[in-house]
């Protein structure tokens, strides 16, 4: 275990340094675990995180209903505009999102058109004219119910205004944000009394290759350490307790948390950790989660 220990910290090193190297360069690229050029591949993503979105949110409001006529607000929508397409198409009636990189901009009228085929095979009554009208209206900066903006400070009460938002979805966005209490403040303002959140947090280490052998490599340094490697994006390291406690200082309730995957149980998940990751409560064993709550009114 020793030994284990000792190359995957090395290694680890090898790649927060790569990281920070190719986000100097390119800047942030790739918010998908695969590029947009596999078309196919980032459509079904998109429905599955929709789809999960949404069965949570039911599951949580106890309303097969909750999202019809609804104003929802996405952060960090990505590469481009599929979930909100999707929520569209599924009854919602506002799709708001913000993100401090334009990466939509970049996303190929191919990926739509397969998009909105795929819509038809989920529901043969879907608009698609419509919704290929709001994302035209979007595209050329007009008014649309498809609304995306992009702000480098990530101010989402400018953006939107207060008490504008029914439902907060977020999917492997939050752990790039480094004052969650800031952004859970914001979100707080914007919403509307009982607004209702569903947020997935991926707290695994980034770098791909790494993360299939080591998933939990980023929590092996300390602060200082890490710092080190520090760039605008770099996951925060916090753990589930945290956003928990950052919901609640905020003024959200009923908060539930769910694993949606977790090391193995013959897995050690604290083994090797920085001190500061080895006591219980950072529920090290979670690798992604889902959190919802309700905005006290």
């Amino acid at each position: 275990m020793l030994l284990r220990n000792s190359f995957f910290y090395t290694a680890g090193l090898a790649f927060l340094g790569l990281a920070k190297a190719k986000n100097m360069l390119q800047g942030y690229s790739s918010p998908k675990p695969f590029d947009m050029s596999e078309i196919d591949r980032c459509v079904e993503y998109d429905i599955n995180v929709v789809d999960e979105w949404v069965s949570f949110l039911h599951r949580y409001t106890q309303n097969q209903d909750a999202l019809k006529d609804k104003t929802v607000l996405e952060l960090g929508p990505g590469s481009d505009l599929g979930a909100g397409l999707y929520l569209l198409s599924k009854g919602c009636y506002q799709y708001n999102s913000c993100d401090v990189n334009s990466l939509v901009t970049s996303s190929p009228n191919e990926f739509y058109q397969k998009l909105f085929d795929r819509l038809k095979t989920i529901d043969s009554q879907a608009d698609t004219h419509f919704l290929q009208a709001q994302l035209d209206a979007v595209k050329a900066g007009k008014s649309s119910r498809l609304n995306y903006v992009v702000r480098d400070d990530f101010d989402i009460v400018a953006a939107f205004g207060k008490e504008t938002v029914d439902i907060v979805f977020s999917q492997a966005a939050f752990e790039h944000f480094d004052d969650i209490d800031a952004t859970v403040a914001q979100l707080s303002a914007v919403c509307k009394a009982d607004a209702t959140l569903v947020i997935e947090v991926d707290l695994k280490t980034h770098s791909r290759w790494i993360t299939a052998k080591d998933p939990n490599n980023i929590y092996r340094y300390s602060d200082a350490i890490y710092n080190l490697f520090k760039f605008r994006g770099i996951p925060n390291r916090m753990r589930p307790y945290q956003y928990i406690d950052a919901l609640k200082r905020c003024g959200w309730e009923d908060i539930e948390l769910h694993g949606i995957s977790q090391q193995s149980e013959s897995h050690d998940s604290y083994s090797g950790m920085n001190q500061r990751f080895q006591d219980s409560k950072n529920q090290m064993e979670y690798l992604s989660i889902i959190i919802c709550a309700r905005r006290v009114p």
